[in-house]
């Protein structure tokens, strides 16, 4: 394939040869009309002589003509030709700028999906919920000193005292510290474990239930905390965490 630049050349080589084939058409053309003019003023002779020369001269104008238009053509084609080449180069060129382009939004896309990954990672571990925590150990410490820890297994534990007569047996009988005479309730309260959290519920026990020296509402449902003092009728009890040596 040719370069602009030889067709270039080309072009302006065609062009100089077409300029003198126009001069040379022009003056055979201007021959021939004025030898035709001349003709009828000519004797027999020269007229046959000068008819002859006009013919030749005739045939020689067609077939330069005929490299004229063959020159011109060439020069058309070549325009067209260097119009193409343009529109290859331009369209080099933007393509060039396009991959250019191309590679920094790559670049950039990356870099966005990169931070994508971080901020869905960073959201999962911000939402992510949270793995339950060890189950602190608890006990309830009754008057007489002894220790009852809580089973999170059993999770349920009734609180009042052993009736033999009425055959009802709390899973916590504050008979044994006196809780009959001293205002416990058969049935008094309930310890629950909820949610990981010790609970007690007051069953609307006739001398009620003191927490830190607050009565609870009949059949209410309270949390408890570290190192509460719980009140049951007159009998004194401690709720407390085992892991902490708070002295009671």
């Amino acid at each position: 394939m040719l370069d602009r630049a030889s067709i270039e050349k080309e072009s302006q080589d065609t062009r100089k040869q077409l300029a003198a084939l126009e001069k040379d058409v022009k003056q055979l053309r201007d021959w021939v009309s004025s030898n035709e003019r001349a003709l009828a003023g000519m004797n027999e002779t020269l007229r046959r002589i000068t008819e002859d020369g006009i013919t030749k001269a005739r045939a020689d104008l067609n077939l330069r003509e005929g490299d004229l238009q063959r020159l011109r053509g060439l020069i058309a084609q070549n325009e067209k030709v260097l119009a193409r080449i343009g529109d290859i180069e331009r369209k080099r060129k933007d393509i060039a700028t396009l991959e250019q382009e191309q590679e920094r939004l790559i670049v950039l896309l990356e870099r966005h999906r990169t931070e994508l990954r971080q901020f869905e990672q960073e959201y999962e571990e911000m939402t992510r919920p949270a793995a339950p925590t060890a189950m602190v150990p608890c006990e309830l410490v009754l008057p007489n000193n002894q220790r009852i820890p809580l089973d999170p297994a059993k999770g349920t534990y009734m609180i009042g005292w052993y009736d033999a007569t009425a055959g009802t047996a709390p899973d916590i009988d504050l008979h044994p510290v006196g809780g009959s005479a001293q205002g416990v309730s058969r049935q008094h309260a309930i310890l629950r474990l909820a949610a990981g959290q010790w609970t007690l519920t007051d069953l609307g026990s006739t001398n009620g239930t003191f927490l830190n020296d607050a009565r609870m509402a009949a059949n209410s449902t309270v949390s408890l905390r570290d190192r509460t003092r719980i009140r049951l009728g007159n009998v004194l009890v401690f709720f407390r965490y085992i892991t902490q040596t708070t002295r009671l």
